[in-house]
């Protein structure tokens, strides 16, 4: 999340003020049909994992797989199949939208056991938390009556579809681009631009690129924003204009401000930078570091990040990072402005990359993603022992580094610990008026 750079406004106001430039912006006529061109496949290991049958030997055949979207209301999958070890039990549905989540959705279907008719449907409910035109690459499971289990080959290049507005399709080496008729159509040519100019820096932080293309869907008034999400979502109730998920493999946002240059080279840049953490290392790390992670990635800085740390603390004590979780990305500094989080993580990456150079951050990267489970409550303790491996130093010498560097006293205030919570990996927002 980029958390924008307007302090102590309401999200009343701000609210007011972003609906009153949805009026002004320029509107563009698109065409539907080049919503719904023929999405590029997703070529990785995952999804070339080929059919094959467990649990006993039978001959099956599967045709006519199609994936049908009803957005907003959900979609659904249909096929034929027959075994020929028997008559089919049951069907399921396994989809994902990158190749990289952890963990595939898992739906029931209904079987015709007359015509070998398959069907599962993904109702609206289930579907929330999917906002349209993400990528639905899915495989079946079959079972037969014989116990026979068939897993067919991966189905990709699907898009949770929305027909219901007026949206338009672009597409560059780097990214995706869904755009709804009324927002600002500049916005797209800066992305790509932005995108292109960012590979290299991309490929020098992370050391590859993504294992997919990422998404971006840009929406133009706040009723197509909220139609997805349910009274339930975890998210509702919170004024926010954009969100990254590296569940989803794609960034969204409502239509705010007039700046597309800072838009393009500042938000897609950090937002884009949470998929790189989420795909590469399942985003362990806490809030404030990944948070300053993505902003030291930026192109465009919406003011001086560390100037306003290095002035906040010439009267103002500090207190340790490793404490707990760290410092909260949505509080105030001691100047009574916000950001306090993104900005202490911004200085501590670019002290880390400035000392120790991007292979220091690539070799902290590679040990994040070493473990093939991580619990949750124990990611800050790891985070912490990978950083002492890598830089060979121990937490309360890095940090006092990290402090000399910023020209305060190198002593780490002394401070209880925090009781240690279980962590779940929130998506990242932007809030209104932040």
């Amino acid at each position: 999340m980029r958390k924008q750079a307007i302090f102590l406004i309401s999200a009343a106001l701000v609210l007011i003020f972003m609906l009153s430039l949805i009026g002004t912006a320029q509107w563009q006529a698109t065409a539907q049909d080049a919503a719904t061109a023929t999405p590029t496949p997703e070529e990785t290991p995952k999804y070339d994992e080929p059919a094959y049958v467990e649990g006993g030997e039978a001959e099956w055949t599967l045709t006519d797989s199609t994936f049908i979207s009803h957005y907003p209301d959900g979609f659904q999958f249909e096929a034929f199949a027959k075994s020929s070890g028997g008559e089919i039990v049951s069907a399921s549905i396994y989809y994902s939208h990158t190749p990289t989540y952890p963990e595939d959705v898992r739906r029931r279907g209904e079987v015709d056991a007359e015509t070998g008719r398959l069907t599962v449907i993904v109702e609206g409910r289930e579907a929330d938390e999917i906002p349209p035109w993400v990528a639905i690459n899915y495989r079946w499971r079959l079972l037969d009556s014989a116990g026979t289990i068939y897993w067919s080959d991966w189905f990709v290049g699907n898009e949770y579809s929305d027909d219901t507005h007026e949206w338009e399709r672009e597409e560059s080496e780097d990214l995706i681009i869904f755009v709804q008729e009324g927002f600002p159509q500049s916005a797209v040519a800066l992305a790509f631009e932005a995108m292109a100019e960012a590979r290299s820096l991309y490929l020098e932080a992370f050391g590859r690129l993504l294992s997919y293309k990422p998404r971006m869907m840009l929406f133009a008034d706040e009723v197509t924003f909220e139609e997805w999400r349910s009274p339930e979502y975890e998210l509702r109730g919170i004024d926010f204009i954009g969100q990254a998920s590296g569940y989803w493999g794609a960034f969204i946002q409502l239509i705010y401000g007039n700046d597309i240059q800072d838009f393009a080279y500042g938000t897609v840049i950090h937002e884009i930078g949470h998929l790189y953490q989420y795909d590469l290392y399942e985003s362990r790390a806490p809030a404030w570091f990944t948070e300053g992670n993505s902003t030291y990635l930026e192109l465009s800085r919406q003011y001086d990040y560390e100037g306003r740390v290095r002035d906040a603390l010439q009267y103002a004590t500090l207190d340790s990072l490793f404490v707990g979780e760290g410092p909260d990305t949505f509080d105030e500094g001691p100047d009574g402005r916000g950001r306090w989080g993104y900005d202490l993580g911004y200085t501590f990456n670019k002290w880390l990359v400035e000392n120790y150079g991007w292979e220091a951050h690539r070799e902290l990267i590679t040990l994040l993603a070493a473990p093939e489970n991580l619990p949750g409550y124990e990611i800050t303790d790891y985070f912490k022992e990978s950083l002492e491996q890598v830089l060979g130093l121990s937490i309360s010498e890095i940090e006092s580094q990290w402090r000399e560097w910023l020209g305060i006293s190198g002593t780490v205030p002394t401070q209880l610990p925090s009781p240690t919570i279980e962590f779940r990996f929130p998506p990242t927002v932007t809030p209104f008026g932040q």
